[in-house]
């Protein structure tokens, strides 16, 4: 097969992608990322072929955008400074590399131009979801952190939501750009974006498992779950000596990760710091940003800016993070609890999900205040509950080879 892998977004929406990549390369297909510029670096470490989408000043525009992670503004950030600009870019490169009859495109559900491909051109189209909020469900209404609708409330009311939501919200920032290249190419206006029109009708696959977020009768119907992809960067690397050193002079550490675009973490750090030396615990603090890392760390807290999660994890007492889902999924895998920092996005969500399971907590970040974290943090290191359920979600992990089924699937698809 002739394979066109699209996305547009952070770490988080590309390693997934990435990992998929690199599987069906690995069982004989020719595959292209397309993707912004900033990751093709990514994209050549792994041998794949690269395509350019949009600019790297846009990226940069997303990056570094100060509303990046606000609840309430974090949707049109992403939306008006990478996603809608790269519309015709996308859709331009897209055209360029199709071949009727070999190509087959997984595109997530933010690259719009592969429907227009898939409309215009009948290209085959597989639309990838890494987490379950993409499904816009009323019978399972995703949290957020404006907005927690209990599933009891009446069906009717959950679905008006998606109407507003979609009528208010994303359509007016997506269809005026998307609409005039559809006219441009002899296509009707759509509507719905991320509620309907943005699945493909062909497939659609979520990268999670059943257990972690069960199909509603509301998904397309020809959705089909494999489960977490589990592909990250240096997979291949050792702990540096430094690091070894740090988790060989004590008990088990807590990691604290704000997330890797987050560069507004001074409180959530200094936190983290307070609570260690008042807990008398050992941590270690995750950024590359080391602006917002307190200064004269106790010997017992250490900076670096990255260390590979299957590396670091078996020696965590717990991980504290944001909440991406690439980021539970590793820590469900490695048995370990989780304290979530949810911001926006599907965050909120996968904390939740991570509560519900009973393999962690969460703390919205008006409530990261010292008594706060020390409570939980408490509860999850000495919980024998917590701990039983944790190596329970992790035995789910054993066998499972998530990206041979999902590749397995993109082989099945009718190329004609």
């Amino acid at each position: 097969m002739h394979i066109l892998i699209t996305t547009l977004g952070s770490y988080g929406d590309t390693y997934p992608m990435v990992g998929l990549g690199v599987e069906l390369s690995r069982r004989g297909h020719q595959v292209t990322l397309l993707t912004n510029p900033y990751f093709e670096p990514l994209a050549s470490k792994y041998g794949l072929h690269f395509v350019p989408i949009g600019t790297l000043q846009q990226y940069q525009q997303f990056a570094n955008h100060p509303l990046l992670f606000d609840p309430r503004k974090s949707l049109s950030v992403i939306f008006n400074t990478l996603l809608i600009p790269s519309i015709r870019s996308a859709y331009q490169r897209l055209s360029e590399h199709v071949r009727p009859g070999e190509t087959v495109m997984l595109s997530a559900i933010t690259v719009f131009a592969a429907r227009l491909v898939q409309e215009k051109q009948h290209i085959p189209n597989i639309t990838v979801h890494l987490t379950p909020m993409a499904f816009k469900s009323a019978y399972e209404m995703p949290k957020n952190a404006m907005f927690s609708f209990p599933n009891w409330l009446p069906l009717a009311l959950k679905r008006l939501y998606w109407w507003v939501a979609d009528k208010l919200v994303v359509d007016p920032l997506v269809c005026p750009e998307l609409n005039a290249l559809r006219k441009e190419l002899g296509l009707a206006s759509a509507s719905r974006i991320m509620t309907r029109w943005g699945h493909s009708p062909q497939m659609v696959i979520g990268l999670f498992p059943a257990w972690y977020a069960s199909p509603q009768p509301d998904w397309p119907p020809v959705t089909r779950l494999t489960g977490f992809p589990l592909f990250t960067e240096d997979q291949e690397k050792e702990l540096p000596p430094e690091v070894k050193d740090f988790l060989q002079a004590g008990e088990p550490p807590i990691i604290f990760m704000p997330g890797s675009l987050m560069q507004q973490a001074d409180h959530y750090f200094r936190t983290a710091v307070e609570y260690c030396q008042a807990a008398g615990r050992r941590a270690i603090l995750l950024s590359r940003f080391a602006q917002h890392i307190p200064a004269g760390l106790p010997k017992t807290v250490r900076h670096f800016e990255y260390i590979p999660f299957q590396q670091i994890l078996p020696y965590a007492a717990v991980l504290a993070h944001h909440g991406g889902i690439g980021t539970c999924a590793q820590v469900m895998q490695a048995g370990v609890p989780q304290l979530i920092h949810p911001m926006a996005y599907d965050q909120y969500d996968n904390a939740w999900r991570i509560r519900g399971l009973g393999i962690g907590d969460w703390i919205a970040p008006k409530d990261w205040i010292l008594p706060q974290v020390a409570s939980k943090l408490q509860a999850l290191t000495t919980s024998a509950d917590v701990r039983q359920q944790c190596h329970y979600i992790a035995s789910r992990f054993v066998d499972q080879d998530p990206l041979a089924d999902t590749c397995r699937l993109v082989e099945s698809i009718n190329l004609r």
